[in-house]
C-alpha cells in the first residue's frame, strides 16, 4: 500500500463514496497518526454487451 503523506506509516482502505454517476472518492487512512487521504477518480462502468476477447483479435 502507499505509505502515510504525514507520517510515512502503512495506509489502509477505509471507505468508497460515490460522488456522482461517473465519479468516486476513495478514502484510506494512516494505522499509525490517523491521517486521512482522499483520492477522486472515475469510476470504470463496464458494459455488459462487450466482448473483450473479440475485441483482442
Amino acid at each position: 500500500m502507499m505509505p502515510c503523506p504525514v507520517c510515512a506509516g502503512r495506509m489502509v482502505f477505509t471507505a468508497r463514496h460515490p460522488i456522482s454517476a461517473d465519479v468516486e472518492d476513495t478514502v484510506y487512512a494512516c494505522r499509525r497518526c490517523g491521517a486521512e487521504l482522499i483520492r477522486t477518480a472515475m469510476r470504470n462502468a463496464a458494459k455488459p454487451d462487450t466482448d473483450k476477447t473479440s475485441e483482442a483479435a
